[in-house]
C-alpha cells in the first residue's frame, strides 16, 4: 500500500506543506508569485526535466492551458481547430471562447486516441491547429500528426491531462507537440486538487504564452522592458501553495504509476472471464500513463451482461465516461448554431459515435486506486 490514500493529499504532501507553510512568514513568494520565482519557477523546472518539453509555465487549470496555447497559436474568430469528438467539453470549450469553430475528426476503435486519416480529411483552408487528446492516458499517432501539421503550417497541441508518465519512441509525453496541456486536478496521477500547466517546445510560442498567462512584472523580467506595450495577458497564474503540493506530487509519480498499474492488471485480470470485452490498445512503442481502465464492448447487449458480471465480482466498472460524442453535443446547443459545421452533424464521426451509443465501458483512476482493498475482501 503507497503511503497516500486516492484522492486525498498524500503524507509526503502534508510535510512539504508544513515546511512551506513555516517559510511563507519570510517570504512573499509563498503568499503570490508574481515575477515567476521561487516555489512557481521551482515547479516549472522540476516539469520540463520530467516531461521532456523546453519550457513549463504554471497556471490555474488545464482548461486554461489549453486556452493560452490556443492564444499563442493565434487562433481567434472565425478560424476552424481539428479536434476528437471522444473527449470531454473542457478539451473543446477553449475553442469556443477562442471565437473559432471545432471541426471534429474521429477516433481509432482500437486506441481511441485521434485518427489521423479523419484529422488530415478535416483541413480546410481556415484550419489553424489540432488539438489531440492522450486520452486515458494512451498517446495518440504523434509521429503522423506531427507530420500532418508542419506539412499544412498548423500547430499541435496534446491535451494530456491524463498521461503524465507516458511514453512514445521512448521521447516523454512533454516532447510531442508544440505545446502540451496538464492538468493537476483530483485524481490525475500528479495532483495538488487544481492547477495546470503548459508545456512548451518553441520560443515564440512560449512568449506568446508567457504574456498572455502571467503578470506584467514576470513578463517584464523574462523578455524585458519592450514587452511592457502588449502585457494584456489573463491571470492564469498558479498559487504559489498549489506549485508546493504539485512538486510533492511530482515526486511521487513513479510510485503512483506503479500503484495504478497493479491495480489496473488485477482489474483487468478479473474481467478477462467476461465474453466480449477488450481493452484498449495502444500504438506501437507506445508506453501509456496508467490513468483508469477503458474497455470496449462487442455490443450493448454485451456491455450489460459485463455491467452485471463485473459488479458480482466487486469491479465498480460503469458506462461512459464520454457517454455522447462531443460533435453531437455541440449540434443539440442552439448557442453554439452559428458556429456550425458539417462535422457536428449525426454520422460525421462514427467511430465514436458507436463506441457511445453501445460499447464503452470504464473504471476511473479513482476505481482503480480502491482495487487493491478489494482484492483482500474478496479473496478472503
Amino acid at each position: 500500500m503507497p503511503d497516500f490514500q486516492p484522492g486525498c493529499l498524500s503524507r509526503r504532501q502534508i510535510d512539504d506543506l508544513h515546511l512551506f507553510l513555516d517559510q511563507g512568514w519570510c517570504d512573499p513568494s509563498r503568499l503570490s508569485d508574481l515575477e515567476g520565482c521561487g516555489p512557481v519557477s521551482m515547479l516549472e523546472a522540476k516539469l520540463v526535466a520530467a516531461f521532456g518539453s523546453r519550457y513549463a509555465l504554471a497556471v490555474s487549470s488545464g482548461t486554461a492551458a489549453l486556452h493560452a496555447a490556443l492564444l499563442a497559436a493565434g487562433v481567434g474568430s472565425g478560424d476552424e481547430v481539428v479536434v476528437t469528438s471522444y473527449t470531454w467539453p473542457q478539451s473543446m470549450a477553449p475553442i469556443l471562447f477562442c471565437g473559432a469553430i471545432p471541426v471534429f475528426a474521429d477516433i481509432s476503435p482500437e486506441t481511441l486516441t485521434l485518427d489521423p486519416d479523419s484529422v488530415a480529411s478535416r483541413i480546410g483552408p481556415r484550419t489553424r491547429a489540432i488539438v489531440v487528446v492522450q486520452i486515458f492516458g494512451h498517446m495518440a499517432d504523434m509521429a503522423r500528426l506531427q507530420d500532418l501539421a508542419r506539412s499544412r503550417g498548423l500547430t499541435l497541441i496534446a491535451d494530456a491531462a491524463h498521461a503524465p508518465g507516458a511514453q512514445l519512441g521512448g521521447k516523454p509525453v512533454g516532447a510531442w507537440g508544440d505545446m502540451v496541456c496538464l492538468s493537476f486536478g483530483r485524481g490525475k496521477a500528479v495532483s495538488a486538487g487544481e492547477g495546470g500547466a503548459l508545456l512548451v517546445n518553441h520560443d515564440h510560442l512560449y512568449e506568446q504564452a508567457l504574456r498572455m498567462t502571467q503578470h506584467t512584472l514576470r513578463v517584464l523580467r523574462a523578455l524585458g522592458p519592450s514587452a511592457a506595450k502588449s502585457a494584456f495577458g489573463l491571470n492564469y497564474r498558479l498559487h504559489p501553495l498549489l506549485a508546493c503540493l504539485t512538486m510533492s506530487s511530482l515526486e511521487e509519480l513513479p510510485e503512483c504509476l506503479m500503484w495504478r498499474e497493479q491495480n489496473r492488471q488485477e482489474a483487468a485480470g478479473r474481467l478477462s472471464h467476461i465474453p466480449g470485452l477488450r481493452l484498449q490498445a495502444s500504438i506501437p512503442s507506445c508506453q501509456p500513463a496508467p490513468y483508469g481502465l477503458a474497455l470496449t464492448a462487442d455490443s450493448d447487449a454485451a456491455r450489460g451482461m459485463a455491467l452485471r458480471m463485473a459488479h458480482h465480482r466487486g469491479i465498480p466498472l460503469q458506462p461512459g465516461p464520454v457517454g455522447q460524442p462531443l460533435h453531437l453535443r455541440l449540434h443539440a446547443d442552439p448557442e453554439a448554431r452559428h458556429r456550425w459545421h458539417s462535422s457536428h452533424s449525426t454520422g460525421s464521426c462514427p467511430v465514436a459515435e458507436k463506441r457511445c451509443r453501445e460499447q464503452e465501458l470504464w473504471l476511473s483512476a479513482l476505481d482503480l486506486d480502491a482495487i487493491e482493498p478489494a482484492r483482500a475482501v474478496l479473496s478472503g
